[in-house]
């Protein structure tokens, strides 16, 4: 039996929506679920090789201003406990910007790390970033202006 054009991309719109569903969502946790029915993925991708031996040197320390903080604890909110990202933050902790992925759309050429240094420098001009956070790991020593 052959489809039609317009019942192909209808199914493959679907599909998506529904592969795109299973991934996850920002939605709050008490939004009710069907019963009965489990979401499972197919495919899983390959996770992108570590990269921690060039992230930022473990004796570097910054003191983050509250903003910042704030901005950070989003973060790790969006990545979870297993993470997929990369915050970064001005050397004198009042800038910052972060880089995430969903698994579905990480893949070969995830580079996470630059983006979000060249983020944060975009957001703070003139100013250096470095990589305060692999994934939920902090990669520095830090504290908290008051």
């Amino acid at each position: 039996m052959r489809l039609g054009t317009g019942i192909s991309i209808r199914v493959f719109v679907l599909a998506a929506a529904l592969a795109l569903a299973a991934c996850g969502s920002t939605a709050s946790s008490n939004v009710p679920q069907p019963q009965g029915t489990k979401a499972i993925i197919a495919t899983v991708p390959d996770v992108p090789a570590p990269d921690t031996a060039s992230l930022t040197p473990s004796n570097q320390h910054v003191t983050l201003s509250k903003a910042v903080w704030d901005d950070y604890q989003t973060y790790l909110k969006r990545v979870g406990r297993i993470g997929n990202g990369y915050y970064a933050v001005t050397e004198d902790g009042v800038g910052g910007a972060s880089w995430s992925c969903s698994d579905a759309f990480c893949g070969g050429s995830y580079d996470g790390k630059n983006a979000a240094q060249k983020q944060c420098e975009a957001s703070n001009t003139g100013k250096k970033c470095v990589i305060f956070a692999k994934d939920n790991r902090v990669q520095m020593k830090y504290d908290l202006a008051e």
